[in-house]
């Protein structure tokens, strides 16, 4: 082990948990952001817009991450850092000086293109740490964004009534600039340069099952944000406790997650994925049927219990299928973020076409599409096996 390793693990997970905390502070009243400051007169309109911009945002990052993987390879950890860091608060700086919702749709697109903390992070872990600390590390890092983005909005709900939505965006760029300068004085692993191959994604039809599942489970969790607040007012939370309400809402939501994933993510065989993620589509459906705000944390934390331990086990069973480790890790993580980036779209336009009601059972059956096709990923994986077992 590199004398350093320990610095590196603590500082990388320190910068995601800035990073991760900066973001979802403002994420948490964007749809509010956009309803009252920007000019939209109709908060199921808002939710729309705030949706598209987390699709263009989450699409754009699905699309780089690999790139700025292989890219932190090739040029060194503390290079892209610090690019990330600078890029992430310039944009958010500039979210206080929008003057309409094309503008935030814009900022939010440039924010994903250019973003990727949680790889290069990843990626600076996986180069130092040894075979048999590899997963511990990185649970670590995963646990730091699980932190972040339930402390986050239980921040930006605060902050937001006493400061000003603009306000907020400038306090979270600042944040995330605090951290330039340790990223700057930490001694980051070397950069390979043209040793470094070629990027490869040939591999990515043999694990379309993986992929494909991914994106379905990844939507199933994250849709929620944007239509929220449209929810939590038609359980009758008034308009001057909104805003903290989504915050405290989404912050429950995440501790309840941070907490599930390291228990069941050891405890749970993959071989009843299929029944939970039937669970899960069961209580998202549920929540749109049964709208109150009591019966929805209820079931929104038998969601989250249930959808826990998939996303280990999807990422175990895809890396046992190569020898291409960091490619596979970089395909299935672009997943998870293209799943995070249509869900909220999809949701919120269907709240607003059709009602909540047919929203929730737009997600259900995403996470009944995803049992399906972790259930078919089960039976192939074994056939395949020698014993057939």
């Amino acid at each position: 082990m590199r004398p350093d390793y320990r610095r590196i693990v603590l500082t990388s997970c320190f910068i995601q948990f800035v990073v991760t905390l900066s973001l979802t502070f403002v994420n948490a009243f964007l749809t509010l952001f956009i309803y009252e400051d920007l000019g939209v007169s109709d908060l199921s309109k808002a939710a729309v817009w705030s949706g598209l911009g987390t699709f263009l945002g989450g699409t754009c990052l699905a699309m780089s991450s690999p790139i700025w993987g292989w890219l932190t390879d090739r040029f060194g950890a503390k290079r892209m850092m610090v690019r990330v860091l600078i890029t992430h608060s310039i944009l958010t700086g500039l979210f206080a000086l929008a003057a309409d919702v094309q503008t935030v749709l814009i900022l939010r697109t440039l924010r994903g293109l250019l973003g990727g903390t949680s790889v290069v992070a990843m990626a600076a872990i996986a180069s130092i740490a040894r075979e048999k600390d590899l997963a511990g590390a990185l649970g670590y890092q995963q646990s730091a964004q699980i932190l972040g983005g339930m402390v986050g909005p239980v921040f930006g709900a605060l902050a937001a009534p006493v400061i000003g939505f603009r306000a907020c965006f400038a306090v979270s760029s600042i944040s995330i600039a605090c951290a330039i300068p340790l990223a700057l004085s930490l001694a980051w692993p070397e950069a390979e340069g043209t040793k470094v191959p070629t990027p490869n994604f040939r591999g990515l039809a043999s694990m379309r099952l993986e992929f494909g599942a991914m994106v379905l489970l990844r939507a199933s969790l994250t849709f929620i944000g944007p239509v929220l607040p449209v929810y939590l007012v038609s359980a009758g939370i008034g308009s001057e406790d909104l805003t903290l309400c989504t915050g405290i809402v989404l912050a429950i939501s995440d501790l309840a997650f941070a907490v599930a994933v390291p228990l069941t993510s050891k405890s749970i065989p993959p071989a009843l994925m299929p029944a939970l993620l039937t669970v899960q589509g069961g209580a998202i459906m549920a929540q749109g049927l049964f709208v109150s705000l009591p019966c929805f944390l209820a079931l929104r934390l038998a969601q989250v219990v249930a959808h826990s331990p998939a996303p280990a086990q999807l990422f175990t069973l895809a890396s046992a299928k190569t020898s291409e480790k960091g490619t596979t890790i970089g395909l299935i993580s672009s997943a998870r973020f293209l799943g995070g980036a249509i869900s909220p779209i999809i949701a919120s336009t269907a709240n607003y076409w059709f009602g909540l009601a047919f929203s929730f059972g737009c997600m259900s059956s995403m996470s009944l599409g995803a049992a399906f096709l972790v259930w078919r990923l089960l039976e192939h994986n074994a056939r395949d096996r020698p014993d057939g077992r």
